[in-house]
């Protein structure tokens, strides 16, 4: 069984994209298990850039299955928009297996994020993920699978659309939606499928799976800072209730993160820096949402909150990226622990009201000169950082297996 699970420790953004297309190279499946189109993942290759919302990254690989798994909310119109820009570029058609059990984020949905002020108030992406794992919830929703069903889709769009008029926002047209839902169906009914049984017999027969997830461990919405959430589950966990597949070992368990800290949206952040340092981290580290374009809150290293992130997750090994950002800074602060009252705090507080108070307690560590973009080794790392990384992987008790110093594929080390 070769099992690699790739999961954020963040609050998202951390290259989760770039690390799980690497690691694609000899996989055979790469599964997508929470979340929708508010995730951004990157990927630069000889074909360029591209932004995938729905689609994992590794599924650009020939002969490797994108699996869109049950645990997702899928916006079938933005997936259609994927595949025309991989087609614009010139890409191979991916392989794609989507779960027949996996909701539909309908118009109306969108219109209900905005309508009701959760992009206002919390901060999200505006994609409808919230308003359709409601209706999931209160089985309401709609699955890829009914929309074979001609009359129940007219049934369940027309009851959601007349039940749910948000004010401001322009009439939708019941029909014109349901005779959109009856041509996607058409048009990837040959990609619908049974995901469970499907990764199941995949990893039963030693075949090499991906999953790849989605956000990050703080977003959780059961264990994140709540409710300043994504409405899925983004730890490792998730994977069990995203695949309906229970995986008892993974042969690895890589946890991705920045060499600083970034937050978009709402919500406590304890080591952001609002000054001009924290500025800097954005222009340099082009901290701009992959989805929305919104500008990140960027901060520095938390380790309070990461030995948090190892503890739900129990992480094997570690991905670093983005350590080329903090080139050029004398010194590096490295938050190892909270004030919260006159109190020092190790632990990552699950009350919002003490997130929100807490101070942060510094370390400086010394930072380098040097650009380090075009270092392929360990080796070529000058002293400063490679005190970093390993001052990094000994706080967490992890080894740090690999390091990105770049978008580009080359442009990471990797550590036996």
């Amino acid at each position: 069984m070769k099992a690699i699970a790739i999961i954020g420790m963040q609050w998202g953004d951390e290259g989760k994209g770039k690390i799980s297309h690497l690691l694609s190279e000899r996989a055979d499946l790469v599964v997508r298990f929470n979340g929708g189109p508010n995730a951004g993942h990157t990927v630069v290759d000889a074909y360029g850039t591209i932004r995938l919302h729905h689609i994992p990254t590794g599924s650009l690989r020939e002969g490797v299955t994108g699996v869109l798994a049950h645990g997702m909310v899928i916006d079938p119109w933005v997936l259609r928009e994927e595949l025309q820009e991989i087609s614009r570029q010139g890409r191979p058609e991916p392989r794609l297996l989507i779960s027949e059990r996996a909701h539909v984020i309908l118009p109306y949905h969108k219109d209900r994020e905005i309508g009701v002020g959760l992009a206002k108030s919390l901060g999200t992406t505006r994609r409808g993920i919230g308003p359709a794992y409601a209706d999931k919830a209160a089985r309401l929703g709609l699955r890829f699978i009914d929309l074979s069903d001609h009359e129940l889709v007219q049934e369940r769009v027309y009851k959601l659309l007349n039940a749910t008029r948000v004010p401001g926002r322009p009439a939708l047209d019941p029909e014109r939606v349901a005779q959109e839902l009856f041509e996607f169906y058409a048009v990837f009914r040959e990609r619908l499928g049974d995901t469970q049984s499907h990764i199941r017999k995949a990893l039963a027969s030693g075949k090499t799976v991906v999953f790849e997830g989605a956000q990050g461990t703080l977003l959780d919405l059961d264990l994140g800072t709540y409710p300043y959430v994504t409405s899925s589950s983004t730890t490792v966990h998730g994977i069990g209730w995203g695949t309906g597949v229970p995986i008892r070992e993974f042969s690895r368990v890589i946890g991705v993160l920045k060499a600083y800290t970034t937050r978009v949206g709402e919500g406590p952040f304890p080591s952001e820096d609002r000054g001009p340092q924290g500025a800097l981290l954005r222009e340099r580290g082009g901290e701009y949402g992959a989805t929305t374009g919104r500008p990140r809150r960027c901060g520095w290293l938390d380790l309070v909150a990461l030995r948090y992130a190892q503890q739900v997750n129990g992480f094997t090994e570690l991905a670093l990226t983005k350590l080329d950002v903090l080139s050029g800074l004398p010194w590096i602060p490295v938050c190892v622990a909270y004030r919260i009252g006159g109190e020092r705090v190790e632990e990552f507080p699950a009350s919002l009201r003490e997130l929100s108070q807490v101070r942060p307690i510094y370390e400086q560590l010394p930072g380098w000169k040097e650009d380090i973009r075009k270092a392929r080794s360990f080796a070529d790392l000058p002293r400063a950082a490679r005190d970093y990384v390993a001052y990094i992987q000994e706080t967490l008790g992890v080894p740090v297996r690999i390091i990105s110093l770049g978008p580009e594929p080359e442009a990471t080390i990797f550590r036996d």
